[in-house]
This record gives structure tokens, C-alpha cells and sequence, in this order.
């Protein structure tokens, strides 16, 4: 399998310590500072290192994590979940969408994802031999709404995976649009995959788990992760939340493939989890990336190429139309047969000395796009600023 243009970029970005890398969401904020003593101390300690390494965890992790996480939906929505039966944890949110989806379809099975959607996605569901069914998502305030129109849309799907807050437009799920995809799953009898890593990112619309819909109690499931809201991709520690028979069974592929995840981890997991003051942290967090969006959508203008079909609503993602950069950049740039998206990204690279990702790798949808992270140091987001203008 050829690497995707995003990876391939960021690579060439970390090579070359003179480019202003906005390609890859591994965020520079995270763990919170106030825990890193006891996670030294005491999480990373030679007696915390031999205890969870001579013997396997359990498949769906241990239970002092699942009831940290049963307690985060409860204090955070008000939602109640069994950490015995409905809980289980995982190496990181793509592990537990590969495991929603093996449990919840069969091979050719039709899985719906809108168009633009994470392009992992797609190459999951290739991987696993599932059919993705891709769907045009308008732009608009209603997108899922819109998207799903129609009464029969999700007619012979058998799931349809939600990422909400979204990577990479930013978008963020509304009440209306929540309405609508239960009605539609509910008729067409399909599961909905709600991929909310983003969760703790939002700042001009309330997030909304997918389990806090009625009509989606129980068939829906959530997928989550420490490695966006705290910081930690290489942690590799996620979850999945879902009806009692599909943790079931995620849990027995999950034993198969991988046994269990790090206990070690595990323990630093469940230690943010259980801090009193990671509200106020999140919060603090999703401001000064609400904050790093304002300056782009002021700096990134029509005027200088640049277009906002879509502005953020939450995530840490910026999704411009750059068919204006397209039109003003060197001749050398445009090749005949190359989406606009892959050319400016290109230009930007080689001529201005800044990393983005081409929006043609989320779908046709983004073809005409580019797609920025927010989550880097705030000197190489200053600089990145003043040189893609």
C-alpha cells in the first residue's frame, strides 16, 4: 500500500527543520503539566514498569480505566454507561473503528462516510474488505441534514461512520443533524460509528455523543481516544462504547489480534481521566486553538486566495478552498491533470517553505482544497502565517 500524500509531506516537513509544518495533528500542548511529576514518579517508575509488563491485560482493559471513562460521559453529558458490559479499551481510536467495523459487518458490506471525511476511513474499510459508499456532505449549517435527505439514503448500508468534531473540515454535528441520521439508521436498520476524538475541541457548537441521541441508544458506537484532547498520540490508548453484544465480540477480535493493551499506559490513561481539574484544562486548550483559528480565517482572506466554505466549528483543522492561491502562483506549479488542492500544496512546499496536507485525500469533495493543523508551537504557526500570504 503506496503512503498517503499527508504522511509523505510530513516526512519531507521533518527532514527539513526550515519548513513550517501544519501537515500532521500531533499536538504540541499535552499531558497536562500539572500531572507529568506523579506520571514520572509513579506511572513511569521501575515498580509501575514491572508490574505491567509481566503479565497481559485484560481484552477490554482494566476495569478502574472503564469506570474513569464511564465518568467522564457522566460528569461531561450526563450519560450513563456500564463499565463491565458496555466499555472496553483499545490501542488508540483506529483500532476500535477497525473493531466496530469488523463486528458490525461482513465483507462487500456497504459502509456509508460522507464526502469529505479522515481518509482512514476509506483505506480501513478497503483493507477489511468492506464497500465504502462515499456521500456528498454540502456545506451548510445542517450538513448531516442536508446529506441525508432523502428518505431512503442509508438503504442497504449496513454503517455509517459520524466523525464529529471532524477532521478535516472542523465541522460539528448539530441537534438537527443528530435527528435526522438516527431517523435514517433507525428505518434502514444500520449502525452509526461516532468517531469523537475531537471531543474536548469545540467552540461554536456543543459536541454531542452519538449515545446521547434516543434513537441511536442502541445502535451506535463511540469511538475515542487520549491522543488529540490530552496530546498523546503514542500513547495508543482508546475506547469504544457500544451495546452490551458488540463489546462481546470486539472484545474477543480484539483478543485474537492483539491480546491486551499496556498496562503502564493504562495507569497515565487513567490518570488524566480521573483529575479534577482536566475540564478547565480541555477548555483552556480548545480556546487557544478557537483563538489560533481566529487569526487564520483573518490572515488566510479572500483577497489572498482563499475561500471558507466551511469555518470551523471545532477540532483543530482548517479546510480553505485555495482555487484563488491556484489562480496567482507560478505557471510552473499548475500541471495539466493535477487537482488544485495537490498543486497548492505542492507550491506551498517548494516555494514558500510550508507543509499542508492536499484536500484531495478526503474525498473529491476536496479536490479545490488544502488542509491545515492548529496544534503546532506558536512560532511555526506565526511563520506559516506570514508565509502563506
Amino acid at each position: 500500500m503506496d503512503i498517503y500524500a499527508s504522511k509523505a509531506i510530513s516526512l519531507k516537513a521533518k527532514a527539513d527543520p526550515s519548513i513550517a509544518n501544519l501537515s500532521f495533528g500531533e499536538p504540541v500542548f499535552g499531558p497536562p503539566e500539572h500531572l507529568l511529576k506523579a506520571i514520572e514518579q509513579e506511572d513511569l517508575s521501575l515498580s509501575a514498569f514491572m508490574d505491567a509488563s509481566k503479565r497481559y491485560e485484560d481484552p477490554r482493559g482494566s476495569l478502574a480505566l472503564r469506570q474513569a471513562i464511564a465518568a467522564w460521559y457522566r460528569d461531561r453529558y450526563g450519560l450513563h454507561f456500564d463499565p463491565e458490559r458496555e466499555i472496553m479499551v483499545t490501542h488508540g481510536g483506529v483500532e476500535a473503528i477497525t473493531l466496530a467495523l469488523l463486528v458490525t459487518t461482513s465483507a462487500q458490506d456497504k459502509v456509508a462516510i460522507s464526502d469529505p471525511s479522515y481518509m482512514l476511513y476509506a483505506r480501513t474499510l478497503k483493507t477489511l474488505e468492506r464497500t465504502p459508499l462515499r456521500i456528498t456532505r454540502p456545506a451548510g449549517n445542517h450538513e448531516y441534514a442536508e446529506m441525508l435527505a432523502q428518505d431512503g439514503a442509508l438503504e442497504g448500508v449496513k454503517a455509517m461512520i459520524v466523525n464529529s468534531p471532524e477532521n478535516p473540515t472542523g465541522y460539528v454535528a448539530s441537534p438537527q443533524d443528530w435527528a435526522v441520521i438516527g431517523a435514517r439508521a433507525e428505518r434502514s436498520g444500520c449502525w452509526i460509528i461516532h468517531d469523537e476524538v475531537y471531543d474536548a475541541m469545540h467552540f461554536e457548537r456543543p459536541h454531542q455523543p452519538a449515545r446521547a441521541i434516543a434513537s441511536l441508544a442502541n445502535n451506535s458506537i463511540i469511538i475515542n481516544s487520549f491522543s488529540k484532547k490530552f496530546g498523546l498520540p503514542g500513547l495508543r490508548i482508546g475506547w469504544m462504547i457500544a451495546p452490551p453484544q458488540v463489546i462481546e465480540q470486539a472484545a474477543k477480535a480484539h483478543d485474537y489480534l492483539y491480546l491486551g493493551v499496556n498496562i503502564q499506559y493504562e495507569r497515565i490513561a487513567q490518570r488524566l481521566l480521573n483529575d479534577d481539574g482536566k475540564f478547565a484544562w480541555l477548555e483552556e486548550m480548545s480556546s487557544n486553538i478557537a483563538q489560533r483559528c481566529h487569526t487564520a480565517l483573518n490572515t488566510l482572506t479572500e483577497e489572498r486566495g482563499y475561500r471558507w466554505p466551511r469555518k470551523p466549528l471545532g477540532a483543530m483543522f482548517l479546510f480553505p478552498e485555495v482555487s484563488g492561491v491556484y489562480q496567482r502562483m507560478p505557471e510552473k506549479y499548475r500541471q495539466p491533470g493535477q487537482h488544485i488542492g495537490d498543486a497548492v500544496a505542492n507550491y506551498l512546499l517548494e516555494e514558500r517553505g510550508v507543509a499542508v496536507v492536499p484536500g484531495s485525500v478526503y474525498g473529491p469533495q476536496g479536490n479545490n482544497h488544502i488542509r491545515l493543523v492548529l496544534c503546532m508551537p506558536d512560532d511555526v504557526f506565526n511563520l506559516a502565517m506570514k508565509r502563506m500570504v
